[in-house]
C-alpha cells in the first residue's frame, strides 16, 4: 500500500483517491499497485456497488512519474504494476466512475477510456502528449 493512494468504502462505493498533488499526482509503481489491488479486490467483494476514481489538489494526475520510470527502464526492469493496473481497469466487472478536475495527462486520460462514465470539471484538460514524444499510448502496440 502506499500513502499516495487513498481507498475509502462506504455506503456500497468504493472511493479511490490519487493523492500526491506536491508531484502533480505523478503514478509510481507502487501507486498503480494500490489501484490494481483495490481495483481486483472489488471484483468479488459484495459490499462495492460502484467505483469512483479522483485526483486530489488541482489536477486529476499528471501522468506517470517520469524519474522513476526512467531509473526503473535504466536499471534494465520493467515497471511491475502498470499492466495489471491496466488490466483491472479494462476487467472491472462493477461501474467505474472518474472524477476529472485540471488535467489529466497521458495515462490519466487513456484510463478513462476504460470507466463507465467520465465527469469533467470546467477546468479539466486531457492531454496525450505520446504523438509528439513519438509513443503509443499505454497498453497499445507499436
Amino acid at each position: 500500500m502506499t500513502d499516495h493512494i487513498q481507498i475509502a468504502k462506504s455506503d456500497g462505493l468504493l472511493t479511490l483517491v490519487i493523492d500526491r498533488p506536491a508531484k502533480k499526482n505523478a503514478l509510481t509503481d507502487a501507486m498503480y499497485k494500490a489501484l490494481a489491488d483495490a481495483l481486483e479486490s472489488a471484483r468479488d467483494d459484495a459490499e462495492v456497488r460502484v467505483m469512483l476514481l479522483r485526483g486530489e489538489g488541482d489536477l486529476f494526475t499528471s501522468g506517470n512519474d517520469v524519474g522513476e520510470f526512467a531509473a526503473i527502464a535504466m536499471s534494465g526492469k520493467q515497471p511491475g504494476h502498470v499492466t495489471r493496473f491496466l488490466h483491472a481497469l479494462a476487467t472491472a466487472t462493477k461501474p467505474l466512475v472518474a472524477a476529472v478536475q485540471g488535467r489529466a495527462v497521458g495515462v490519466g486520460t487513456t484510463m478513462l477510456l476504460h470507466c463507465d462514465h467520465v465527469v469533467l470539471a470546467d477546468d479539466a484538460l486531457l492531454t496525450t502528449p505520446f504523438v509528439n514524444l513519438a509513443l503509443v499510448p499505454e497498453a497499445a502496440r507499436g
